[in-house]
């Protein structure tokens, strides 16, 4: 093989490759829309810095000259605002109890029903089981006081 051929055979070999890793159509196409998209968001972005840093320029000294008016007024506009939400958030939250505890009542087994179900069976267990030691120890103690008299009137006689 003459060094001619050598070479036009390491051409094909190297144009094969370079079509195999070549991008597709698709891949192209999808790759010159992300570049486009990016472009403009980063064009968009730096208008809207610039809109700010202008915007900030022209309102500062209007928001100084009205500070005494605009301080208090946002603020009690955002106490308001969470006063309002926290009174929507705690109204919520109440009717979801009441409901929960409607559903419970009926036998309907709300999410959470079982949980509370075993908390009262281990507080009807530990009740019961603090009756049966408190009868125990009143009888012991009862017990005692009389072997306390006895020794007593034994002693004494």
């Amino acid at each position: 093989m003459s060094t001619t051929e050598q070479l036009k055979q390491q051409a094909q070999y190297m144009k094969e490759r370079i079509q195999e890793k070549a991008p597709t159509q698709r891949q192209l196409t999808g790759g010159l829309t992300i570049v486009t998209i990016v472009g403009l968001l980063t064009a968009v972005g730096g208008l809207l810095i610039g809109g700010l840093a202008l915007g900030a320029a022209v309102l500062t000294p209007v928001f100084i000259v009205f500070s005494p008016v605009l301080v208090p007024v946002g603020t009690v506009l955002l106490l308001g605002i969470a006063g309002l939400l926290s009174a929507a958030g705690f109204t919520l939250a109440g009717f979801s109890s009441l409901r929960w505890l409607y559903q419970y009542f009926k036998g309907h087994h709300p999410v959470g029903s079982d949980n509370v179900d075993d908390a009262k069976n281990r507080i009807v267990n530990t009740a019961s089981h603090l009756k049966e030691r408190a009868f125990v120890d009143v009888r012991d103690g009862q017990e005692n006081v009389q072997q306390a008299k006895d020794q007593t009137k034994a002693a004494a006689t």
